[in-house]
């Protein structure tokens, strides 16, 4: 909400206290409520793509379910514009492929993270099982199992947009 420097000269700034639980704890959620999640999320992303940066850790850890069941993206230390990365960053089950080459990184990576994301949100398993950045490229290779495999009763639409997020 606001930043500065105070008459001595510490610097602070002022944010919005966020109410609720993360979204690592929530899971698993009705898919009603993870397609709630998700457009507040996606709407993040958004903003942030209109600007060509790229969040790069988009996780459980970094989604906040408030209260009111608003979604808030948070954590935004990974931050980078579109191009080429300095550095490989974020959290590996939640990493696009892309992340590992080295390339030109751009809102897709952001958008596999979200498919990611979605699968962790509706049946709390991972959808690549990576634990380490050296784990990631083996996991990669892994064909992912269908979210209903876990919960049958997530609809097909929805499942397909995640599987082809990811």
């Amino acid at each position: 909400y606001d930043y500065g420097r105070t008459d001595d000269g510490t610097m602070y700034y002022a944010m919005e206290l966020l109410d609720g639980q993360g979204l690592k704890e929530l899971a698993p959620l009705p898919w009603p409520e993870v397609c709630r999640v998700l457009r507040d999320t996606a709407s993040a992303l958004a903003l942030l793509h209109t600007r060509r940066l790229l969040h790069r850790d988009l996780s459980p850890a970094n989604v906040r379910v408030n209260k009111d069941g608003h979604a808030k993206l948070i954590d935004f230390g990974a931050l980078i514009a579109f191009g080429p990365a300095p550095d490989v960053v974020g959290t590996p089950a939640f990493m696009a492929p892309e992340t590992l080459e080295g390339g030109k990184l751009d809102q897709r990576a952001d958008l596999y993270a979200l498919g990611a994301l979605a699968y962790w949100a509706l049946t709390r398993n991972l959808a690549v099982r990576a634990q380490s950045l050296d784990d990631l490229p083996l996991a990669l290779t892994v064909p992912i199992e269908p979210p209903s495999t876990h919960v049958p009763e997530i609809p097909k639409p929805l499942e397909e947009l995640v599987l082809s997020l990811l």
